[in-house]
This record gives structure tokens, C-alpha cells and sequence, in this order.
């Protein structure tokens, strides 16, 4: 055991002292001394061999605790934030409708004071959409698909605020093109998570939501006047074209891989 002790403690010796460096150091020790006793229950009993053995298996003692180090600062920060979504959530919507009510007592205005709130609970929500994303992206690709609905409710909750922020201060009638260009915000982005991400049917929304957002921007600029419903359609086309381009490059890179038959032969022989 000394010489376990002696060693781990030489390769740790640079290191500052913390109760992170203790856990590693004991932890270790005590893996490795489990390990020698496996190995002297197996019949090896030249306690010096015993010992070189187990040391070579541990070849870089210190890059093993750094990897440690930072995994570990993650966790705890991942279970600060958690703690702080958790607790500060209710709290932040809570403070929110105080200083709605008091302002609106104390300076009786409390007409569009109401955004306060509504911007509150949509942030939190954003951020406990955020923290979910983050998680479910460790789990399979199978998943995957819950992250991509909490990036989309996201993207559409800020539409919203958005929405809602521009009808109080400027008007209502001219606030409803922020719907279609929030559909169109939360198109590009979740195409950007997809290939991101490397789910697998990416390029085929890209497809899909090409045509859905050149209709989007139809929408939007006939509606503003920007130009007439009648020749606007041809955004619509337009959109389709870049599909169709967009298939015909893929198509032409793919024909520069050809298959040759002699070459899986050869493949197969070795």
C-alpha cells in the first residue's frame, strides 16, 4: 500500500488541496488496492510484481484526476443551476406580480404593466426549456425529438412576448406579421439544432421547410404591401426552385462516388 500511497502522491503533488483532490486520491487508493487483492487472489503472491502491476495500469495518474476535476465542477455547477431553476422560478414570477401590484397601486398605472409578468414566466420557462435541451441531448438520438419541441416552444414563446410587447406600446394591427416571422425564426432554427445534432432525417425538413418559409415570407410581405398578392406566388416558387437545386447538387455530389465492384472483392478477400 505504501507504494500505491507514495506514487499517487507524487503525481499529485502540483496540485492545489482540496476536498475534490482528497476524493480522487482516496478513491483511487482504495481501487487500487482492491484490484491487488483480485490479483493475489488469482495466485500472483511476489508482493513488488503485485504492486508494478497495479501501478501500470493507472499511467497518467494526474490527466485521470484532471478529467476528474473538470467532470466533477461540472456536476456541481449543473446541480447549483438546477437547485437555482428550482427555487428561483417561482420566486422571480412571484417578485414579478409584487411590483405589478404595487406599482399599479403606487402610481395607478396598470394598463400593459401586465407584460411584467407574462415576460417573467415566459423567461423562466425558457430557461427550464434550456436546462432540458441540455440534458436530453445526453440521452440516444431516440430522444432527440423532445429537444427539438422545447427549442421550437422556446423560439415561439419569445414570438410571442414579442407580439404581445410591440400590440401594447405601438398597436395591434401592425404587430400580426410577427407570428408568421416567428414560424419562420423557429423553422431556421430548429434545422440549425437538426444538423447540429446530426439527427438523421435533417436534410429532409430542409426540404419541407424551405417551401414553408419562402410562403411565410409571402405572407408577410403581401400583407405589408411590400408586394401584391397577386405576383407575390412567385415567392412560393421560388422556394420550390431552391428545393429543386438543392436536390440536384446533392444528387451531382453523390454520382462523384461511384461503386466498383473489384474494389469490395478485394476488400472481402483480405
Amino acid at each position: 500500500m505504501k507504494k500505491f500511497i507514495d506514487t499517487i502522491e507524487d503525481a499529485c503533488k502540483d496540485f492545489k488541496y482540496s476536498e475534490l483532490l482528497y476524493q480522487y486520491k482516496r478513491n483511487l487508493l482504495d481501487e487500487m488496492n482492491d484490484r491487488a487483492c483480485d490479483v493475489r487472489q488469482a495466485g500472483l503472491t511476489d508482493e513488488s510484481v503485485v504492486e508494478d502491476l497495479i501501478l501500470s495500469e493507472y499511467p497518467d495518474i494526474r490527466g485521470d484526476y484532471e478529467r476528474y476535476y473538470a467532470k466533477e465542477k461540472q456536476r456541481k455547477k449543473e446541480k447549483l443551476q438546477h437547485k437555482l431553476l428550482v427555487i428561483g422560478t417561482p420566486l422571480l414570477i412571484i417578485i414579478s406580480v409584487a411590483v405589478y401590484i404595487v406599482q399599479g397601486i403606487l402610481f395607478d398605472t396598470w394598463s400593459g404593466r401586465w407584460l411584467m409578468i407574462v415576460g417573467t414566466a415566459f423567461a423562466t420557462s425558457i430557461l427550464c426549456a434550456f436546462a432540458g435541451i441540455r440534458q436530453i441531448l445526453r440521452l440516444k438520438k431516440i430522444f432527440h425529438l423532445l429537444a427539438r419541441i422545447l427549442n421550437a416552444g422556446s423560439v415561439m414563446l419569445v414570438a410571442v412576448f414579442i407580439f404581445l410587447l410591440c400590440g401594447v406600446t405601438i398597436g395591434w394591427s401592425s404587430t400580426w406579421p410577427i407570428i408568421p416571422g416567428g414560424v419562420i425564426a423557429l423553422l431556421i432554427l430548429d434545422l440549425a439544432f437538426a444538423f447540429r445534432t446530426h439527427q438523421k432525417f435533417a436534410m429532409i425538413n430542409t426540404f419541407i421547410y424551405i417551401p414553408a418559409i419562402f410562403a411565410m415570407l409571402y405572407v408577410i410581405l403581401a400583407a405589408s404591401g411590400v408586394v401584391t398578392w397577386g405576383k407575390g406566388w412567385a415567392l412560393i416558387f421560388l422556394g420550390i426552385a431552391v428545393d429543386a437545386c438543392l436536390g440536384i447538387g446533392i444528387l451531382l455530389n453523390n454520382a462523384k462516388y461511384k461503386y466498383k465492384q473489384e474494389v469490395e472483392d478485394i476488400w472481402k478477400e483480405n
